[in-house]
Protein backbone atom coordinates (compact mmCIF):
# COMPACT_ATOMS: atom_id res chain seq x y z
CA UNK A 1 0.00 0.00 0.00
CA UNK A 2 1.45 3.31 -1.24
CA UNK A 3 0.37 6.39 1.51
CA UNK A 4 1.06 9.87 -0.27
CA UNK A 5 2.00 12.44 1.40
CA UNK A 6 1.02 15.76 -1.25
CA UNK A 7 3.24 18.08 1.55
CA UNK A 8 6.71 16.21 0.96
CA UNK A 9 5.65 15.59 -2.84
CA UNK A 10 5.21 19.17 -3.26
CA UNK A 11 8.10 20.28 -2.02
CA UNK A 12 9.97 17.24 -3.51
CA UNK A 13 8.26 18.78 -6.95
CA UNK A 14 9.73 21.90 -6.36
CA UNK A 15 13.31 21.12 -5.74
CA UNK A 16 13.38 19.29 -8.58
CA UNK A 17 11.78 22.60 -10.54
CA UNK A 18 14.42 24.99 -8.95
CA UNK A 19 17.06 22.76 -9.74
CA UNK A 20 16.44 22.77 -13.58
CA UNK A 21 16.26 26.08 -13.73
CA UNK A 22 19.31 26.66 -11.40
CA UNK A 23 21.06 24.64 -14.01
CA UNK A 24 20.04 25.95 -17.01
CA UNK A 25 21.40 29.66 -15.86
CA UNK A 26 24.94 27.96 -14.81
CA UNK A 27 25.38 29.35 -11.88
CA UNK A 28 29.33 30.20 -10.56
CA UNK A 29 30.25 27.31 -8.03
CA UNK A 30 33.35 27.92 -6.00
CA UNK A 31 33.22 24.86 -4.27
CA UNK A 32 34.56 21.52 -5.35
CA UNK A 33 32.04 18.66 -5.27
CA UNK A 34 32.95 14.83 -4.82
CA UNK A 35 31.84 14.23 -8.27
CA UNK A 36 32.20 15.41 -11.73
CA UNK A 37 30.50 18.08 -13.65
CA UNK A 38 28.33 15.74 -15.51
CA UNK A 39 27.35 13.51 -12.92
CA UNK A 40 25.72 15.73 -10.34
CA UNK A 41 22.75 16.08 -12.19
CA UNK A 42 22.20 12.29 -12.22
CA UNK A 43 23.43 12.51 -8.40
CA UNK A 44 20.40 14.38 -7.41
CA UNK A 45 18.06 12.79 -9.57
CA UNK A 46 18.97 9.65 -7.81
CA UNK A 47 18.93 11.33 -4.59
CA UNK A 48 15.39 12.50 -5.40
CA UNK A 49 14.52 9.27 -6.52
CA UNK A 50 15.66 7.05 -3.52
CA UNK A 51 14.00 9.19 -0.86
CA UNK A 52 10.61 8.52 -3.20
CA UNK A 53 11.43 4.64 -2.56
CA UNK A 54 11.88 4.85 1.00
CA UNK A 55 8.95 7.15 1.79
CA UNK A 56 6.12 6.40 -0.84
CA UNK A 57 6.76 2.88 -2.12
CA UNK A 58 5.51 -0.28 -0.13
CA UNK A 59 8.85 -0.17 1.22
CA UNK A 60 7.61 2.70 3.82
CA UNK A 61 4.08 0.04 4.97
CA UNK A 62 6.36 -3.19 5.02
CA UNK A 63 8.81 -0.85 7.54
CA UNK A 64 5.73 -1.16 9.67
CA UNK A 65 5.38 -4.49 9.88
CA UNK A 66 9.22 -5.99 9.42
CA UNK A 67 11.95 -4.92 11.91
CA UNK A 68 14.71 -5.63 8.43
CA UNK A 69 12.79 -3.67 6.24
CA UNK A 70 12.48 -0.58 9.09
CA UNK A 71 16.37 -0.61 9.50
CA UNK A 72 16.61 -0.87 5.68
CA UNK A 73 14.52 2.41 5.40
CA UNK A 74 16.35 3.94 7.98
CA UNK A 75 19.57 3.47 6.61
CA UNK A 76 18.96 4.84 3.14
CA UNK A 77 17.49 7.98 4.86
CA UNK A 78 20.65 9.02 6.97
CA UNK A 79 23.14 7.20 4.53
CA UNK A 80 22.08 6.90 0.76
CA UNK A 81 19.94 9.91 0.06
CA UNK A 82 22.48 13.09 1.97
CA UNK A 83 25.31 11.27 0.18
CA UNK A 84 23.74 11.25 -3.11
CA UNK A 85 22.49 14.43 -2.31
CA UNK A 86 25.63 16.72 -1.30
CA UNK A 87 27.29 14.94 -3.69
CA UNK A 88 26.92 17.18 -6.36
CA UNK A 89 26.59 20.28 -4.22
CA UNK A 90 23.18 21.10 -5.68
CA UNK A 91 23.03 24.05 -2.65
CA UNK A 92 24.23 27.03 -5.55
CA UNK A 93 22.11 25.48 -8.09
CA UNK A 94 18.92 25.35 -6.33
CA UNK A 95 19.80 29.16 -5.24
CA UNK A 96 20.57 30.44 -8.45
CA UNK A 97 16.48 28.35 -9.35
CA UNK A 98 14.83 31.11 -6.88
CA UNK A 99 13.21 34.52 -8.01
CA UNK A 100 15.52 37.23 -7.74
CA UNK A 101 13.58 38.33 -4.68
CA UNK A 102 13.92 35.64 -2.63
CA UNK A 103 17.67 35.66 -3.49
CA UNK A 104 18.33 39.20 -2.17
CA UNK A 105 16.12 37.99 0.91
CA UNK A 106 18.23 35.58 1.47
CA UNK A 107 21.53 37.58 1.05
CA UNK A 108 20.49 40.06 3.08
CA UNK A 109 18.84 37.75 5.96
CA UNK A 110 22.83 38.39 7.69
CA UNK A 111 21.78 42.47 8.78
CA UNK A 112 18.39 41.63 8.44
CA UNK A 113 18.20 38.92 11.03
CA UNK A 114 21.43 38.43 12.86
CA UNK A 115 20.53 36.86 15.94
CA UNK A 116 18.79 34.20 13.61
CA UNK A 117 21.71 33.60 11.57
CA UNK A 118 23.92 33.24 14.70
CA UNK A 119 21.73 31.11 16.17
CA UNK A 120 21.77 29.00 12.79
CA UNK A 121 25.56 29.15 12.68
CA UNK A 122 25.72 27.86 16.50
CA UNK A 123 23.48 24.81 16.20
CA UNK A 124 24.95 23.33 12.83
CA UNK A 125 28.39 23.32 13.97
CA UNK A 126 30.16 20.34 12.58
CA UNK A 127 30.44 18.83 16.76
CA UNK A 128 26.63 19.57 17.55
CA UNK A 129 25.42 18.17 14.32
CA UNK A 130 27.29 14.86 14.95
CA UNK A 131 25.59 14.87 18.52
CA UNK A 132 22.47 15.83 17.00
CA UNK A 133 22.88 12.83 14.69
CA UNK A 134 23.76 10.38 17.11
CA UNK A 135 21.12 10.71 19.47
CA UNK A 136 18.62 11.20 16.91
CA UNK A 137 19.27 7.80 15.14
CA UNK A 138 19.83 6.13 18.91
CA UNK A 139 16.55 7.54 20.26
CA UNK A 140 14.16 6.15 17.56
CA UNK A 141 15.72 2.75 18.46
CA UNK A 142 14.64 3.12 21.93
CA UNK A 143 12.22 0.03 22.33
CA UNK A 144 8.89 2.11 24.12
CA UNK A 145 9.88 4.66 21.30
CA UNK A 146 9.68 1.76 18.85
CA UNK A 147 6.43 0.53 19.67
CA UNK A 148 4.92 3.67 19.39
CA UNK A 149 5.95 4.36 15.79
CA UNK A 150 4.29 1.20 15.21
CA UNK A 151 1.04 1.89 16.49
CA UNK A 152 1.29 5.88 15.36
CA UNK A 153 1.41 6.21 11.63
CA UNK A 154 2.42 10.43 12.22
CA UNK A 155 5.58 9.29 14.95
CA UNK A 156 6.67 7.04 11.78
CA UNK A 157 6.55 10.06 9.39
CA UNK A 158 7.86 12.10 12.39
CA UNK A 159 11.10 9.64 12.80
CA UNK A 160 11.55 9.72 8.89
CA UNK A 161 11.67 13.70 9.22
CA UNK A 162 13.89 13.43 11.91
CA UNK A 163 16.24 11.21 10.99
CA UNK A 164 16.93 12.72 7.42
CA UNK A 165 17.22 16.54 8.84
CA UNK A 166 19.94 15.45 11.13
CA UNK A 167 21.57 13.74 8.13
CA UNK A 168 21.36 16.19 5.79
CA UNK A 169 23.16 18.94 8.06
CA UNK A 170 25.97 16.11 8.56
CA UNK A 171 26.85 15.25 4.81
CA UNK A 172 26.35 18.65 4.42
CA UNK A 173 30.36 19.01 6.47
CA UNK A 174 31.56 15.72 5.10
CA UNK A 175 30.98 16.62 1.64
CA UNK A 176 32.00 20.47 2.26
CA UNK A 177 29.09 21.65 0.71
CA UNK A 178 27.93 25.44 -0.08
CA UNK A 179 27.33 27.63 1.65
CA UNK A 180 30.17 27.21 4.23
CA UNK A 181 29.19 28.77 7.38
CA UNK A 182 31.57 27.65 9.28
CA UNK A 183 35.38 26.89 8.86
CA UNK A 184 36.77 24.20 6.66
CA UNK A 185 37.67 21.51 8.01
CA UNK A 186 41.65 20.54 7.57
CA UNK A 187 41.37 17.33 5.02
CA UNK A 188 42.35 14.85 7.82
CA UNK A 189 39.92 16.10 9.82
CA UNK A 190 37.32 15.69 7.38
CA UNK A 191 38.41 12.56 6.88
CA UNK A 192 37.67 11.20 10.50
CA UNK A 193 34.52 12.98 10.71
CA UNK A 194 33.21 11.10 7.57
CA UNK A 195 34.44 7.68 8.87
CA UNK A 196 33.30 8.77 12.57
CA UNK A 197 29.67 8.11 11.25
CA UNK A 198 29.43 4.54 10.95
CA UNK A 199 29.90 4.09 14.62
CA UNK A 200 26.56 5.00 15.89
CA UNK A 201 25.26 2.97 13.23
CA UNK A 202 27.15 0.19 13.77
CA UNK A 203 27.37 -0.06 17.48
CA UNK A 204 23.50 -0.95 17.01
CA UNK A 205 23.77 -3.56 15.02
CA UNK A 206 26.30 -4.97 16.99
CA UNK A 207 24.35 -4.97 20.37
CA UNK A 208 21.22 -6.57 18.18
CA UNK A 209 23.78 -9.33 16.93
CA UNK A 210 25.14 -10.34 20.56
CA UNK A 211 21.32 -10.06 22.02
CA UNK A 212 19.39 -13.18 22.35
CA UNK A 213 15.96 -12.55 23.21
CA UNK A 214 13.29 -10.33 20.68
CA UNK A 215 13.78 -6.74 21.52
CA UNK A 216 11.23 -5.30 18.97
CA UNK A 217 8.05 -7.27 18.21
CA UNK A 218 6.74 -6.50 14.58
CA UNK A 219 3.45 -7.72 13.27
CA UNK A 220 5.54 -10.02 10.95
CA UNK A 221 8.07 -12.44 11.02
CA UNK A 222 10.59 -13.57 8.98
CA UNK A 223 11.53 -17.27 8.56
CA UNK A 224 14.11 -19.39 6.69
CA UNK A 225 12.60 -23.17 6.68
CA UNK A 226 14.24 -24.97 10.19
CA UNK A 227 17.17 -21.98 10.55
CA UNK A 228 17.18 -20.01 14.16
CA UNK A 229 17.37 -16.65 12.02
CA UNK A 230 14.63 -14.30 12.77
CA UNK A 231 13.62 -10.83 11.96
CA UNK A 232 15.61 -9.30 14.82
CA UNK A 233 18.23 -10.90 13.57
CA UNK A 234 18.54 -10.05 10.26
CA UNK A 235 17.78 -6.30 10.53
CA UNK A 236 20.97 -6.44 12.95
CA UNK A 237 22.94 -8.19 10.37
CA UNK A 238 21.73 -5.18 7.82
CA UNK A 239 22.82 -2.86 10.22
CA UNK A 240 26.15 -4.30 11.13
CA UNK A 241 27.56 -5.02 7.59
CA UNK A 242 26.27 -2.20 5.53
CA UNK A 243 25.12 0.59 7.87
CA UNK A 244 28.51 1.94 7.87
CA UNK A 245 29.26 1.60 4.22
CA UNK A 246 28.41 4.75 3.17
CA UNK A 247 30.03 6.33 5.50
CA UNK A 248 33.08 4.72 5.32
CA UNK A 249 33.33 4.54 1.44
CA UNK A 250 33.68 8.38 1.31
CA UNK A 251 35.80 8.72 3.98
CA UNK A 252 38.07 6.54 1.30
CA UNK A 253 37.03 9.17 -1.43
CA UNK A 254 37.93 11.80 0.60
CA UNK A 255 41.64 10.35 1.40
CA UNK A 256 41.86 9.65 -2.11
CA UNK A 257 40.92 13.03 -3.34
CA UNK A 258 43.24 14.72 -0.72
CA UNK A 259 46.06 12.52 -1.78
CA UNK A 260 45.77 13.21 -5.56
CA UNK A 261 46.09 16.69 -4.61
CA UNK A 262 49.22 16.49 -3.01
CA UNK A 263 50.69 14.46 -5.67
CA UNK A 264 49.76 17.00 -7.82
CA UNK A 265 51.17 20.14 -6.17
CA UNK A 266 54.37 21.41 -7.97
CA UNK A 267 57.25 21.32 -5.95
CA UNK A 268 59.75 23.84 -4.08
CA UNK A 269 62.26 25.13 -6.34
CA UNK A 270 66.11 23.90 -5.55
CA UNK A 271 66.80 27.50 -5.12
CA UNK A 272 64.47 27.65 -2.13
CA UNK A 273 64.81 24.33 -0.41
CA UNK A 274 68.74 24.12 -1.07
CA UNK A 275 69.68 27.28 0.44
CA UNK A 276 72.20 27.70 3.08
CA UNK A 277 69.13 29.03 5.65
CA UNK A 278 67.05 26.56 4.72
CA UNK A 279 69.78 23.79 5.52
CA UNK A 280 70.16 24.65 9.18
CA UNK A 281 69.17 22.56 11.90
CA UNK A 282 66.29 23.35 14.00
CA UNK A 283 67.10 25.91 16.82
CA UNK A 284 70.74 26.81 15.11
CA UNK A 285 71.39 30.13 13.90
CA UNK A 286 73.92 31.31 11.02
CA UNK A 287 78.06 31.12 11.71
CA UNK A 288 80.48 33.12 10.72
CA UNK A 289 84.15 31.17 10.78
CA UNK A 290 87.34 32.44 9.88
CA UNK A 291 90.87 31.08 9.42
CA UNK A 292 93.04 30.66 12.27
CA UNK A 293 96.70 32.36 11.47
CA UNK A 294 98.75 29.96 13.64
CA UNK A 295 97.19 26.30 12.56
CA UNK A 296 94.98 26.84 9.52
CA UNK A 297 92.07 25.47 10.91
CA UNK A 298 88.85 26.63 10.53
CA UNK A 299 87.05 28.11 13.47
CA UNK A 300 83.68 29.02 14.45
CA UNK A 301 84.02 32.97 16.03
CA UNK A 302 80.68 33.39 16.40
CA UNK A 303 77.55 32.19 16.77
CA UNK A 304 73.90 33.90 17.15
CA UNK A 305 72.07 31.07 18.82
CA UNK A 306 73.68 27.33 19.81
CA UNK A 307 71.02 25.29 21.74
CA UNK A 308 70.04 28.33 23.38
CA UNK A 309 73.47 29.75 24.68
CA UNK A 310 74.68 32.86 22.89
CA UNK A 311 78.34 32.64 22.29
Amino acid sequence: MIVWNWGILVLLGTAVLLYGLGWRRQPINTTPALLPHAWRRVSFVAAILVLLVALFSPLHHLADRYFSVHVLQRLLLVAVVPALFFSGNPLPILFTGLPTQWQTTLVQLPQTAPRLVRFFIQITHPVVVWILFVSTFWLWHDVQIDHLLLRVPWVHRLENVTLLGTAVFYWWHIMAASPRLHAAMLPLWRVGYAALGAAPIKLVGLVLMFTTTAVYHYPAEISFYNLEITDQSVGAAIVWAVGGVVFTWTAVLLMRSWLKEEDEKPGLPESIWSSEEMMLAPGFGKTTSYSSPKNGLSKISKSSNVSGVNM
